[in-house]
């Protein structure tokens, strides 16, 4: 990979920083590592402002997220669509919430993302995202945020911190449909295209091996028949219409590297999501279904799971209160029947993310345009991504959602 440049970085930068101030000096760095982040290329950018008025010097500290270089995998993430979107994410839709709220006499908005200081989509005035489309945050690092090892996954008091972002993530603009359904159609819902995947190579064959692991547990082989129906019509599940009056916009991809968190005397006390690339319409169960079974630890899952779900749903509904909402048609009741109908969907959501994110520890990141070749994947499985599978399809099978 060559250097990375920004052209006109002044320019991205000239709603955010002052009108007297000037770039003198830059940095860009790589700022993750391959397997770490597929679907862009993230920098760390460290600019140094200098005041024309009075010659003091600032350093700005941001990411700057551009566009993969693969055309293949600008395909797959749908680079076109998604990346408008995650700007709106930032300059239309967070400020939009924000006033809602604030409208409604809530002081403490909603505050689980990071700055933004200016995007763009190309370098000249037609619509097309190009090589030059680069969205510009704040670096979380040098406010002590950091992500949690995906190996380790997130503990009790971590995972109740997150959800109670995700639960205000979902739940504010829910408000905002039934209360200003105008405002909603015009700020939100135009930038919550659906997402589909593009097919890729090495998933070509990869039902089978999700299946034969769950053959090597006595307690997900029951459960094995209605996980192929379910792989079989994955992509027919996720293409339905979204179901009323739950669907709100989702964030799609919430997994460790996508949420950061703030850690004081080793305990968790605030967190930023990021990563709004595939944000959707659809229901707040497909985003918690996929975040549980994918980020927090296994022990957690198994002792207070049910738990977990109504921790979520208190808050869910306290937002829908504090924006004056009636909150009769989003009961617990209703809401774990959206976690029954959201498996259909995330149960392939889930195994995909298994299995190319905890793979082997220190393996080389998996090729997605590779073909399938069945001695490479067998090596990338160990015994944690399995326990993943199990404990997925067995949680799932026992509540009746498969």
């Amino acid at each position: 990979m060559g250097e990375h440049t920004i052209e006109n970085l002044q320019e991205v930068l000239s709603g955010y920083i002052k009108k007297s101030q000037r770039i003198s000096d830059k940095k860009i760095t790589n700022l993750t590592a391959p397997g770490e982040n597929y679907g862009s290329i993230m920098l760390k950018l460290d600019v140094t402002l200098k005041d024309e008025n009075d010659g003091t010097e600032e350093e700005l500290h941001a990411v700057a997220k551009m566009i993969p270089e693969q055309e293949f995998v600008r395909k797959i993430f749908n680079t076109q669509v998604t990346f408008k979107n995650e700007v709106a994410m930032y300059n239309v839709i967070a400020p939009t919430l924000r006033d809602f709220q604030r409208e409604n006499g809530v002081n403490e908005v909603i505050d689980c993302f990071p700055d933004f200081y200016g995007a763009r989509i190309n370098l000249g005035e037609h619509g097309t995202v190009d090589e030059n489309a680069v969205l510009i945050l704040e670096n979380l690092d040098f406010k002590g945020y950091r992500c949690v090892d995906r190996y380790v996954g997130f503990d009790l008091d971590t995972t109740q911190l997150i959800l109670k972002d995700l639960a205000a993530f979902h739940a504010i603009p829910l408000a905002l449909k039934l209360r200003k359904p105008e405002v909603f159609d015009k700020n939100i819902r135009p930038h919550l295209a659906p997402f589909r995947p593009y097919h890729m190579p090495f998933e070509n064959g990869i039902n089978s091996v999700y299946t034969g692991i769950l053959q090597e547990s006595v307690k997900c082989i029951p459960w094995i028949p209605k996980v192929r129906n379910i792989l079989e019509n994955a992509r027919a599940a996720r293409d339905a219409p979204p179901k009323e009056p739950f669907a709100t916009l989702t964030h799609g991809d919430i997994w460790l590297n996508n949420t950061m968190i703030k850690f004081q005397n080793k305990v968790p006390v605030s967190n930023k999501m990021v990563d709004f690339q595939i944000c959707g319409y659809r229901s707040p169960a497909t985003d918690l279904f996929f975040f549980l079974f994918i980020n927090v630890q296994e022990s957690v899952l198994q002792d207070d799971f049910d738990g977990l779900i109504e921790f979520y749903h208190k808050h869910f509904i306290s937002h829908l209160e504090k924006l004056k909402c009636d909150t009769a048609p989003f009961s617990l009741s209703k809401f774990l029947e959206e976690m029954k109908a959201a498996t259909s969907i995330e149960v392939e959501h889930c195994f995909k993310f298994i299995f190319m994110l905890f793979g082997e520890k220190h393996s080389a990141a998996i090729d997605l345009s590779a073909s399938f070749d069945e001695g490479k994947i067998k090596a990338w499985i160990n015994l944690a991504m399995k326990e993943k599978f199990w404990n997925l399809i067995h949680t799932s099978g026992m509540r009746g959602w498969l």
